[in-house]
């Protein structure tokens, strides 16, 4: 299997971050908003489909933050498939404007939130383990491979 390409939009404003809030079995847990890249689509393609599908809105893409490997079989989880494989690209997103209700929401997703950064270590965010990275809105490095 190969992996699959996924763009997140990083939305802050004041001291909040734009994530997406989805509800399950866990409880609400929070996502940055975006998703895959589908094929014959361009990184910005997809970055504006996914805002529009999730959000209802619309944003400039930013520069490229962090790039994330999420691989399964290193991270046991009862929510990720066996032999997922996803590399996750985060961009800045800026000058943001809502204009329709999300059109195609991903599953559990119950829509979106502010939350403020400082709030992001006592909510379920994902992903947890850059969590304080978001927090500080700095990343030391761009490549944050796979991480526990």
């Amino acid at each position: 299997m190969k992996p699959r390409l996924s763009i997140r939009a990083v939305i802050y404003h004041d001291d909040t971050i734009l994530l997406c809030k989805h509800q399950d079995e866990r409880g609400f847990w929070y996502i940055t908003p975006g998703g895959g890249v589908e094929h014959g689509e361009t990184l910005e393609e997809a970055f504006h489909r996914e805002l529009k599908e999730e959000l209802g809105a619309k944003a400039t893409m930013g520069d490229v933050i962090c790039i994330r490997d999420l691989i399964s079989d290193r991270a046991p989880t009862p929510y990720l498939p066996d032999n997922f494989h996803q590399v996750e690209i985060f961009v800045s997103a800026t000058e943001v404007e809502f204009y329709e209700k999300a059109s195609n929401l991903d599953p559990d997703q119950i829509g979106y939130e502010w939350v403020p950064v400082d709030k992001l270590n006592d909510i379920l965010f994902f992903p947890r383990e850059l969590a304080d990275h978001f927090k500080q809105q700095q990343f030391k490095t761009v490549y944050q491979g796979h991480k526990l």
